[in-house]
């Protein structure tokens, strides 16, 4: 969804659109031989790096300027995951900028150029070195194509903390889990939530996932996953919380049909 321009009574529609197409690996599988929802994360993840790249704000270009975008929030909304060997585009575009936070969309469209997967997202430009939020200026606008009048914020599903365990994981982060950054990469807290999935739901579908990142994480933290899952007439959702030393570093919740 493009936003509502509300001084003009339009959709601004100047965003810088960036493009890639992805085929779905044998390493990227389920056991049901559909990309996982980490794959297709790590999808939008390297579409957004090639904006980045493309706008002079890559990964090596923050890291000298002493800035970096920070993921607060993904909101995926699933519906249907690529099959094994399945061609796909992938874009992302900035939806609006207001004071610290930025907001953009994602989409993963197959062949026949119906959307499978769409996603909302907010970040949050920071100083990493004094570890605080940085406000937005007029460049960030101008090399995404958004009007300064677009600060309009994408809404997001309020989430809350599992109610009970049903399942818990624990593990120790290990440097493969890692970004540039030297903080967990935030695919890592996808791929250990899938982990606390149970069997009996090997035959339903993924049909959202939503997760907040609060606080993070580095090599050797020992980590807790926690787990509850509750159904109904109309869906099963699981609720999520990711957790160490007793700190809530992440919280999610899974929707499946």
């Amino acid at each position: 969804m493009l936003p509502f321009d509300r001084r003009t009574g339009g959709y601004i529609v100047n965003q810088r659109i960036t493009e890639e197409k992805y085929r779905v690996r044998y390493y990227e599988l389920t056991r049901d031989w559909k990309a996982s929802i980490s794959s297709v994360i790590d999808y939008f993840n390297d579409v957004v790096t090639l904006q980045s790249v493309e706008v002079g704000d890559g990964v090596e270009a923050m890291r000298f300027s002493g800035f970096a975008w920070l993921l607060l929030r993904w909101e995926v909304d699933i519906y249907r995951l690529p099959d094994f060997m399945e061609n796909l585009v992938v874009r992302t575009i900035p939806y609006s900028m207001n004071k610290f936070y930025a907001y953009r969309t994602f989409e993963a469209i197959d062949e026949a150029g119906k959307l499978l997967v769409h996603a909302r997202s907010q970040w949050i430009l920071a100083d990493i070195h004094k570890r605080r939020p940085v406000r937005i200026g007029s460049r960030h606008y101008d090399v995404y194509g958004l009007s300064r009048d677009s600060n309009n914020e994408l809404s997001f599903e309020n989430l809350i903390e599992p109610e009970r365990v049903d399942i818990r994981a624990d593990l120790t982060v290990r440097r493969s889990d890692l970004d540039t950054n030297g903080h967990t990469n935030n695919v890592s807290y996808i791929r250990w939530i899938m982990q606390t999935i149970p069997n009996s739901y090997d035959e339903s579908t993924l049909a959202k996932f939503c997760i907040n990142y609060k606080h993070e994480s580095m090599e050797g933290d020992l980590i807790n996953i926690d787990s509850y899952f509750e159904s109904s007439s109309a869906s099963n959702n699981g609720y999520h919380r990711v957790s160490s030393s007793g700190k809530t570093l992440v919280i999610a919740k899974t929707t499946w049909r």
